[in-house]
């Protein structure tokens, strides 16, 4: 176990036995979607929050913006730009929230010292524990609070890959790093990147490294517009971003909420970038049934995120030809 994480669990289990965060209990479940195993994990405890303390701290939390002056107890770094700190309200342990000092919208795009410090967090925690970032980016995206931040999330060993997106991720045939990619059995807008690991390793100053991440996240942000572009879809559209060590992943999102129908029943969903990684979550046995006896999860992201136009594939075929007829 690395330094870092040593820190974090200390953090974490003082931080529990002190009453500053709160963990929930919960249990987990699976379902297979055109080739993805989803998690889908029930936490009775996020729908009761029956104690009056739970439901005031959550009011301070809105009134008085709790990433501006995270509290001590939950802090594990600061930093020049950011605090590094536990999630108050933690489903998963260790579970942290990189957030800027200063206030800036969550509508913005990750900028090169926010994308330093989420990789070097994926890094430190070593590389026999895997982790996941994301950034829920605009008011469709599932943001739960609208200060920047992104957040981090350790992932468990298991015999399959994780997070579960990255058994699709393994299966594009021939892939190459730095080469951007629409995964066929997403039916909805994505594009993901292969992250050189190389050249990450490599870097020997923090402005290398630097350089690199910034290169690859705009680039495949160019190629996310350019989709949305061809999928006639405005291009002020929230988005979802996913980073391990070994990708980037974004998903522009049409609305915040799924609904969906079981035992003549509609339910609601929030669901933020964690879902296109694979990852879903839901307060009662009843959304749990209600996830397990849906056809085909990714129907569910589909809602939320942006279905392919079927004609995008002939304006990309034309707009190639017309670059190589440029050529000739």
């Amino acid at each position: 176990m690395s330094s870092f994480l040593q820190e974090v669990e200390t953090k974490f289990n003082t931080a529990k036995e002190n009453k500053d965060l709160f963990s929930f209990e919960s249990t987990q479940t699976e379902k297979e979607s055109n080739g993805m195993k989803f998690k889908i994990t029930l936490v009775p405890g996020l729908a009761k929050k029956t104690s009056d303390k739970d439901k005031e701290d959550k009011e301070d939390d809105k009134k008085s913006n709790p990433f501006e002056n995270p509290n001590p107890a939950l802090v594990v770094k600061e930093l020049d730009e950011h605090n590094i700190f536990l999630n108050k309200y933690a489903v998963i342990p260790n579970h942290l929230i990189i957030a800027t000092k200063e206030f800036k919208k969550q509508s913005a795009p990750l900028l090169p010292n926010d994308l330093y410090e989420t990789f070097k967090v994926l890094k430190d925690f070593g590389a026999s524990h895997p982790a996941l970032a994301f950034y829920n980016c605009g008011e469709q995206s599932g943001a739960s609070q609208g200060h920047k931040h992104v957040q981090v999330l350790p992932l468990k060993h298991e015999n399959d890959p994780q997070p579960p997106i990255k058994k699709l991720f393994d299966e594009i045939h021939d892939r190459h790093v730095g080469q951007i990619y629409a995964i066929n059995k997403l039916p909805f807008v994505h594009v993901i990147l292969p992250l050189d690991n190389n050249i990450i390793r490599n870097a020997n100053t923090r402005e290398e490294l630097t350089d690199y991440l910034v290169q690859m996240f705009f680039g495949v942000l160019d190629a996310m517009f350019q989709q949305l572009r061809e999928n006639a879809q405005p291009l002020n559209a929230s988005y979802n971003f996913l980073m391990t060590q070994d990708f980037m992943m974004l998903i522009p999102r049409s609305q915040e909420k799924a609904s969906i129908e079981h035992n003549g029943k509609t339910f609601e969903l929030s669901i933020n970038s964690l879902g296109f990684a694979g990852l879903l979550l839901c307060k009662t046995e009843e959304q749990l049934e209600a996830l397990k006896a849906q056809e085909n999860l990714m129907d569910v992201l589909t809602q939320i995120g942006i279905p392919w136009n079927p004609e995008a594939s002939e304006i990309e075929a034309a707009r190639e030809l017309a670059a190589d007829a440029e050529l000739a």
